[in-house]
């Protein structure tokens, strides 16, 4: 009689010790994340929370930022250095700051801030010379020593009933004065339309009423007024130019006085150029005299100049002055430009070593050289930007990385390399990007809002911080700084104990294609105090279970019984909140 054969379960452990990145494509390795949040592998192999962030300044809709010494900002319409506010910008989020000697320059705006002499202007000059004769001899441009003319500014002043008012019955200009008539006083519900009064005036001022109105109080006069100031209008009016600064003239109706000259001397009344530049003759025509600066798209300082691309243009300014980028006598100093022979227009730039790289969308240029007699631009390779994806670029040991067409790339002198496989299922749009010297901090817009991915260079591998509304990074000293939309935050190499993190690994199907039982699932994690961690597991294609929740009131370890039964596969997902460090995940279960 032969009897039944009973054959034993195999039992097996699985042991994992090692946390991958995140991992969206169909094949994976054990340990790799199929999403997560909140987490990051500045533990590795372990994993924990992501950096903490302390907010070291506060500003409304900032923009930009750069360390030049001290952190400079762009936001809500003004540049602020070093905390304080020290000029005013256009509205706009779309700001590019570059930083050149002691200098920090803001685009588009085309200003400057110079951290030494604490001033701040425009890098531009424009002087627009009408109403008087201007005498243009061989080699100068001369206008007179004065020339006066009358602004005006509507404002308004409330003043009570018992007030005496100085008017006047009239007003006459005389030798660059203003010589009042008629000397008298009003009090305010007296003043008709048109009275020339002297109430909060300075000298060579008045004011003509346009109305007067009642306070809401009853007990006070609302007069609006035109303030007319007489000033000389050619004080000065040569200020902003410099020696050896190229000016564009225009408007003259010589026409062989249009032109672009560079400046010999700069005297109040009379601007000196080379012998034999200008036709001699008189103009009273409305003249322009202009230092112009390119319309750059993006900007960066590489050999002591400014760096800027234009339409399909590239730009850099004389040696050591951002001021001028027309500037074209021979010298070594001179200014440089060239245009390329692809088309389309350039979207980035950055300097890198001895090189400075020019973007266009489907194109990459490389720059090299350090003077106009030796500067080569040659066509590098096809991986391009986009021009919403300019921001993206950051340098991070010796590489540069950035979001390209096609994925994120990482350049180090040879043919650019995708290192996004693992994410493409994340649609990386108006992405920002910035560096510590080791891990690639990326934000990108998504359907449900900014989110921030982190991707290690010297271990290959991607997290997601999680929401993260990042306009700009910078690194300064060791330390790594983000722009939020509160303001400035520096990341900490510590955990965030506030955050709520999570983690969903791939699954897990021990290689076996028959059905298995888990028994057991030993989770070696740390919690402190504080904190908890939840654990649910996925069988197939299943609903999620949870199988565990603990808590830390101290440093501890948990270990996690399971049992799952008849599956194919298996997931586990984590959360929690607090410090913790999840060290290592070992599976028990058996084939039948």
């Amino acid at each position: 009689m032969r009897l039944p054969i009973f054959r034993g379960e195999k039992r097996y452990r699985r042991h994992m010790v090692t946390f991958g990145g995140l991992n969206l494509m169909q094949s994976f390795s054990d340990g790799e994340m199929r999403d997560c949040s909140g987490i990051s592998h500045i533990n590795f192999p372990a994993i924990t929370q992501r950096q903490k962030a302390n907010s070291i300044f506060s500003c409304e809709s900032p923009s930009a930022l750069i360390f030049a010494g001290k952190e400079c900002i762009a936001a809500s319409g003004a540049l602020y250095y070093d905390r304080k506010k020290v000029g005013e910008l256009s509205e706009g989020t779309d700001k590019q700051l570059a930083y050149m000697g002691s200098k920090v320059l803001v685009f588009p705006d085309k200003v400057y801030y110079d951290t030494k002499t604490e001033k701040f202007g425009s890098l531009q000059a424009e002087c627009v010379i009408s109403g008087v004769e201007v005498s243009f001899s061989k080699n100068s441009i001369t206008v007179p020593s004065s020339h006066y003319v009358t602004t005006t500014k509507v404002e308004q002043h409330t003043f009570f009933p018992d007030e005496l008012l100085i008017t006047y019955s009239g007003v006459t200009e005389q030798n660059g004065k203003y010589v009042f008539n008629g000397f008298g006083f009003k009090k305010p519900q007296e003043l008709t339309v048109d009275t020339v009064f002297g109430e909060k005036c300075n000298s060579n001022q008045y004011r003509t009423v346009m109305s007067v109105e009642e306070g809401e109080d009853l007990k006070s006069y609302i007069v609006t007024s035109k303030l007319m100031t007489l000033e000389n209008s050619m004080k000065n009016i040569f200020a902003e130019f410099k020696v050896n600064d190229v000016v564009e003239i225009s408007g003259c109706r010589t026409n062989s006085n249009n032109k672009s000259a560079a400046l010999v001397q700069r005297g109040s009344t009379v601007l000196t150029f080379a012998a034999d530049t200008f036709t001699e003759t008189k103009e009273t025509a409305d003249i322009t005299i202009k230092r112009k600066i390119p319309d750059f798209t993006s900007v960066c300082s590489y050999e002591n100049r400014l760096w800027g691309c234009m339409e399909n243009t590239i730009y850099a300014s004389a040696l050591g002055d951002p001021f001028n980028f027309f500037r074209y006598s021979g010298l070594s100093t001179d200014s440089f430009s060239v245009e390329s022979n692809t088309s389309g227009d350039f979207t980035a730039c950055v300097a890198y070593g001895n090189s400075c790289l020019f973007f266009k969308e489907n194109a990459c240029y490389k720059l090299y050289g350090n003077r106009p007699s030796n500067f080569q631009l040659t066509e590098s390779f096809g991986s391009g930007i986009a021009k919403s994806e300019k921001k993206s670029i950051a340098y991070v040991n010796g590489k540069i990385l950035y979001n390209g067409n096609g994925g994120v790339f990482i350049f180090y002198g040879g043919i650019p390399q995708c290192v996004s496989q693992k994410i493409e299922g994340i649609t990386l749009k108006n992405t920002i990007g910035g560096s510590d010297g080791k891990r690639y901090y990326l934000s990108t817009q998504t359907e449900d809002g900014r989110i921030e991915l982190v991707y290690d260079t010297e271990l290959g591998l991607w997290s997601k911080s999680g929401a993260q509304d990042v306009t700009a990074y910078a690194y300064l000293g060791g330390a790594m700084y983000r722009l939020t939309s509160g303001g400035v935050e520096e990341i900490q190499n510590e955990a965030d104990e506030d955050v709520e993190w999570e983690i969903t690994l791939c699954p897990f199907d021990e290689s076996y294609y028959k059905t298995k039982n888990y028994s057991r699932i030993h989770i070696c994690a740390q919690l402190f105090n504080d904190s908890w961690i939840c654990v649910e597991v996925k069988s197939d294609n299943g609903v999620w279970r949870t199988v565990s929740t603990q808590y830390g009131n101290e440093k501890r370890y948990i270990n996690v019984p399971v049992i799952i039964r008849g599956c194919h596969n298996m997931q586990i997902r984590l959360s929690g909140k607090g410090k913790s460090i999840i060290e290592s995940i070992t599976r028990e279960f058996c084939v039948s």
